[in-house]
């Protein structure tokens, strides 16, 4: 979102310019120096440990105990159920045959007082075997795959030599249960005649919070620890909030719920991901740069011409042949620096007016940081703080002050 705002407010500042001003938007990639680097070490090597993987364990236990103990209970009271079968049995036949010895006069006058003397036999119950349902457990993976898909600290090797050890801790996904939201929404009813109508409207969505919390620890060679930390990004609950309907839907919970886990697990990894690659890797960053340009046909303007072409050149080249796109670079740089020795801000009909001299600048810083000439790049920001900029031109400095200010901090800790 910020290149996409930065490349519409260079839009709008070549309106500004004039009509010989033109930009280009040129993809590249460059080459990052890590945060925090580690001399001496190029290798890696990678853990992740589930640390819900031993509840598991113990709730796959204490299941197991439980389906025991009901196999138990239920085999010693199938061993007394033949017994107290046989017992109730024998009693309804003893009080049976006391219950025929009787008179029909006697009979009739106890079931007048007592509403049924006839003995009833006793219903002795079946056992039956108690259900355990399964137990609920987080979801395991192959780790050593899923360490090899998300997580690789470029520059390094994956060898156990004199590596960093990173191990990255998975505290297992957490939820509560999707239930179903209803909203009140003003909407528009179109109508003939009388024109346009609003009404409320109830819709519904499928609504839950969620967290997957993760730490990374990286170990030096010799077992000292060099970071700790869980990211407060992956511990804090996000709301997952499902497409709105005019009615009520039932929808598989449990599969919404497993393919958010499988989600959240992925994008978790490439924080941490980018995380530890922030900080030690030696990575491959991607940019879209802005280069100004002098339009075709303006003969007097060669030298920008062959300085804007050879600045393509050299950033679409820096990583297929890193010395060759530098190379470009530098002389792009050095045809602006000699076209800037002609620069006059107060006569617009120079041929290096004020307009061009800001679109020079803003190439220089662009080759600048593409080249990691940091101290090139701070000098022309200096001059630009000393011309009276617009408020566009203002904003696509200050994008330049952070981006140097971060390449010379990494740059100093290098």
């Amino acid at each position: 979102m910020k290149k996409i705002l930065t490349g519409c407010c260079l839009l709008l500042a070549i309106t500004c310019y004039g009509q010989k001003l033109k930009t280009e938007q040129i993809p590249y990639s460059y080459n990052r120096l890590p945060a925090l680097p580690v001399k001496g070490i190029s290798n890696y090597q990678l853990h992740v440990d589930a640390t819900y993987e031993k509840k598991n364990q113990q709730i796959l236990k204490d299941n197991e105990l439980q389906k025991q103990a009901a196999m138990e209970k239920y085999q010693k009271d199938m061993a007394a159920y033949s017994g107290l079968v046989k017992s109730a049995n024998s009693r309804y036949d003893a009080e049976m045959a006391e219950y025929n010895k009787k008179s029909l006069g006697k009979k009739l006058a106890e079931k007048s007082l007592l509403a049924n003397s006839k003995p009833v036999k006793e219903v002795i119950t079946k056992p039956y075997l108690e259900y355990i349902p399964k137990p609920l457990l987080q979801s395991s993976y192959d780790y050593s795959v899923m360490a090899g898909t998300y997580i690789h600290l470029e520059g390094y090797k994956k060898e156990p030599e004199n590596a960093l050890n990173i191990t990255v801790l998975l505290y297992g996904f957490d939820h509560t249960l999707p239930r179903t939201m209803d909203e009140q929404q003003e909407r528009i009813r179109a109508s003939s005649g009388s024109g346009a109508s609003t009404y409320t409207a109830t819709s519904y969505h499928t609504e839950f919070s969620y967290r997957h919390p993760m730490a990374v620890k990286v170990y030096a060679p010799d077992g000292k620890e060099m970071l700790s930390i869980t990211p407060s990004e992956l511990n804090s609950y996000k709301i997952y909030k499902g497409a709105n309907t005019d009615r009520p839907t039932d929808i598989n919970k449990e599969l919404l719920i497993k393919t958010t886990e499988e989600k959240v697990l992925q994008d978790n990894l490439r924080f941490l991901n980018n995380l530890l690659n922030d900080k030690y890797g030696y990575s491959s960053i991607n940019r879209t740069a802005t280069l100004y340009y002098i339009k075709n046909g303006d003969n007097g303007y060669t030298d920008l011409t062959t300085a804007f072409n050879e600045a393509s050149s050299g950033l679409l080249m820096l990583q297929k042949d890193n010395s060759m796109g530098k190379a470009a670079l530098q002389k792009a740089c050095d045809l602006w620096h000699t076209a800037l020795k002609e620069s006059d801000l107060n006569d617009k009909k120079a041929r290096i007016n004020k307009d061009i001299t800001l679109a020079i600048y803003f190439n220089l810083l662009e080759a600048c940081f593409a080249l990691g000439d940091a101290q090139t790049g701070q000098k022309t920001l200096e001059k630009l703080n000393t011309m009276s900029l617009s408020n566009t031109d203002r904003r696509t400095k200050l994008d330049f002050d952070l981006l140097f200010a971060e390449l010379k901090n990494r740059q100093q800790q290098s």
